[in-house]
């Protein structure tokens, strides 16, 4: 009888486990972005210019790309993992960025907009 109890607690465990460890997949998912040719400084750091998931409207991205170094002059379709922060700070971003691949590197001015509505923007 104990044997058989500690045997169901043992499936039990590994079953548990099991299910946790394929929860993180709930907490990254990858993702192709067009990077614009500028980048600008904000009062956050460096922030991108990118297209997400095939939109057609630039959108201003305040979190790093690692492995990534951006060269002026060239747009780039890339392909990333985002990851989600469960704990960011206030001052934190929800997300993470890792670099998979470059897709693409193309010398050209992107059309970013002139003027940006971004509050972070306009408190450097």
């Amino acid at each position: 009888m104990k044997t058989t109890n500690f045997l169901c607690y043992v499936l039990l465990t590994l079953m548990v486990s099991f299910c946790t460890s394929c929860s993180d997949d709930e907490n990254s998912y990858d993702e192709t972005l067009v990077i614009a040719s500028e980048v600008i400084t904000t009062s956050e750091g460096t922030a991108y210019w990118v297209k997400k998931n095939g939109k057609t409207n630039w959108e201003l991205m305040h979190t790093g790309i690692s492995n990534f170094n951006h060269e002026t002059g060239y747009e780039y379709i890339v392909r990333v993992m985002v990851y989600k922060n469960k704990n960011a700070g206030p001052d934190q971003s929800s997300h993470s960025y890792h670099l998979l691949r470059i897709i693409s590197k193309e010398k050209k001015n992107s059309e970013v907009p002139l003027f940006t509505t971004d509050v972070s923007f306009f408190n450097q």
